[in-house]
């Protein structure tokens, strides 16, 4: 067992405790208190210490796209087919790129990680630590959700093709068609079971056809947001998920009343799109006043992925939104997102021990991360990974 101890203890739940001690057992958080536990455990001294949740970023193409290269670790979108469900993000996860590392170098511990938004239906993503060397030891839901992409992207993609879709109407009809076809197949092999040929394509649609997992539908313009809304949920039934919504502010009671949560950002780069120009740090927290259920997002190689508790620093101090609310955006309102809230985004009993251990508020540039336990064991302690 280890037992870290005299640390302040954001629990994101259940308020601060601001001199804390957490017992490990067994890869998870057995118990905390404000109490030392008696017993001859392993030790971390957390004195003047901040600790947290691990970090979750919600949205990333990590080890889809490699940093230090082009072509050869370009490997997230499949852009030959505007329609392309079956790709599966997690045969082409590199678990070695070294942004892996940096990851857990700044307390963040679990990702969303997918396919790109180069087509209209882009593929099956997944939710996977980011400790590890081999993919599917690291993988905690897999599907976790299926990428669909509205607006500039697939449009600028088949434009220069002259392919079909070149317009939003084309965008849609690609879109509604994919859905029923998916719709008539699944429909048939609950009819039929083992008479239905096999389709991967199709295949790929069952889990959000039975609501496991959502359609993640890339949208920043606000009448993108409205149609995907409009078919994947009102046509056809599904859940959905907005990603980056960075005109979601001007919809923001409607996706309230539709309970469709939003994932928002990047927030830190400076994008030539026309669609990101409302981009701003004072988005997330409209969001939420108005009752949607929003977290962050790198959009990892976008904004290097270390620096999502930079970008959530900011949203909190220039979006006026506050640290405690902040924080939530990376940890609990990401699992609940993820559907993995049962075992990560808060530090309570039961919970699976992924912890990180600052030297201040890691919303500010001078705090560092100087331990962080996946887990519940040690893998990063003194700028060195264990």
């Amino acid at each position: 067992m280890l037992s870290i101890e005299h640390g302040k203890i954001f629990t994101v739940t259940r308020g601060i405790i601001p001199d804390g001690f957490i017992l490990i057992d067994a890869g998870r958080i057995k118990d905390i208190s404000n109490k030392p536990f008696r017993g001859n455990f392993e030790k971390i001294n957390a004195e003047g210490k901040f600790i947290f949740p691990g970090f979750i970023d919600a949205h990333s193409h990590l080890g889809l796209f490699a940093l230090e290269s082009t072509f050869e670790g370009y490997d997230g979108n499949e852009m030959t087919n505007p329609a392309t469900p079956a790709m599966r993000a997690i045969d082409a996860i590199n678990p070695q790129d070294p942004a892996y590392k940096d990851a857990i170098s700044a307390g963040i511990t679990v990702i969303f990680t997918g396919p790109g938004s180069g087509n209209v239906v882009g593929g099956q993503s997944v939710v996977m630590k980011t400790y590890g060397s081999i993919v599917d030891e690291m993988v905690i839901k897999n599907p976790s959700g299926l990428k669909c992409a509205f607006g500039e992207n697939p449009k600028r993609v088949y434009s220069e093709k002259s392919q079909l879709p070149t317009t939003r109407m084309g965008t849609a009809k690609v879109f509604r068609e994919t859905l029923s076809k998916a719709k008539e197949y699944y429909e048939n092999k609950k009819k039929k079971k083992d008479k239905v040929v096999t389709d991967l394509n199709m295949e790929a649609f069952i889990p959000a056809f039975e609501h496991r997992i959502p359609l993640r539908i890339h949208s920043h313009r606000a009448d993108d947001i409205v149609t995907a809304i409009r078919i994947a949920k009102h046509e056809f039934g599904l859940d959905v998920t907005i990603e980056h919504g960075t005109d979601a502010v001007r919809v923001r009671d409607f996706l309230a009343r539709e309970k469709v949560p939003v994932i928002a950002g990047p927030l830190l780069d400076v994008s030539q799109k026309v669609e990101t120009k409302s981009s701003s740090f004072e988005n997330p927290a409209k969001l939420v006043e108005a009752g949607v259920l929003v977290a962050l997002m790198t959009d990892h190689p976008v904004i290097p992925i270390q620096y999502l508790p930079i970008q959530t620093g900011l949203v909190a101090y220039y979006g006026g939104m506050g640290e405690e609310k902040a924080l939530e955006l990376i940890t609990i309102n990401a699992a609940r997102i993820l559907d993995i809230d049962k075992d990560y985004g808060s530090i309570e009993k039961g919970k699976i021990a992924d912890l990180s251990i600052y030297s201040g508020h890691p919303f500010s540039t001078q705090a560092r991360c100087e331990q962080v336990i996946v887990d519940g064991k040690i893998v990063f302690k003194g700028g060195k990974y264990v």
